[in-house]
């Protein structure tokens, strides 16, 4: 073999390195994805959780929950003593942060559509009428709209 063919094999052998490399990266990026969305919905369980759990540690914040059953009576969210509109502007605060932080990872491809629908958009349609009875204004003007939008769908009654 001359130089020139030498030459024209470690240059092919070069370019499918490269190819090679190439795929494996896709590859390894595939792998991260999937394991970032795993740890998403991990995370996704663990406050479904936490807040079942808090609720029912909770005589307090149960009593409260139970006192506001219909989301859309703001008349029950008023007629609510100064602990237990705490406790209820407290508990809808956060778990209010938290369903505009889904809404941001389903916008973003973090959250599948079936499970942002089963779990966030359900939940937001039973809890936002409570926030919005009890003065809470929502979070990113992306996820108030969202909100808007959902509730326009009706009000959800708890039985």
């Amino acid at each position: 073999m001359t130089r020139s063919t030498w030459k024209e094999v470690a240059e092919a052998l070069g370019v499918l390195a490269i190819v090679a490399s190439l795929i494996a990266v896709a590859v390894q990026l595939h792998q991260t994805q999937q394991a970032l969305l795993a740890s998403t919905y991990q995370a996704r369980a663990f406050d479904a959780i936490h807040e079942v759990l808090e609720v029912a540690d909770s005589d307090h914040l149960a009593g409260v929950l139970s006192k506001t059953n219909n989301g859309a009576d703001a008349e029950a969210v008023a007629n609510l003593g100064p602990e237990d509109h705490l406790r209820l502007f407290n508990f809808l605060r956060g778990r209010m942060i938290d369903w505009d932080n889904e809404h941001y990872q389903y916008q973003h491809g973090f959250l599948d559509e079936g499970f942002f629908e089963l779990t966030t958009t359900a939940s937001i349609r039973k809890w936002a009428p409570r926030w919005r009875a009890i003065g809470l204004t929502e979070g990113r003007p992306e996820f108030r709209a969202y909100v808007d939008q959902v509730l326009e769908q009706g009000p959800v009654r708890e039985e």
